[in-house]
């Protein structure tokens, strides 16, 4: 009985272990989506910038 408990732990540490890398690329791929759009969102208010203070000058 007792090997039978160590056999199940295993098993739910393996699962465990699988979840804990699944998660980790998933975290991973949506910080890198978040860099992208903060780039964007930087180049954006830049370029908004831009133009605001050139229509001024026309």
């Amino acid at each position: 009985m007792i090997q039978e408990l160590h056999e199940e732990i295993d098993n739910w540490r393996a699962e465990y272990i699988h979840l804990g890398r699944e998660l980790g690329e998933i975290i991973n791929e949506q910080q890198n989506i978040i860099l992208k759009l903060q780039n964007e969102n930087r180049h954006l208010k830049r370029e908004n910038w831009n133009l605001k203070k050139t229509k001024g000058r026309r």
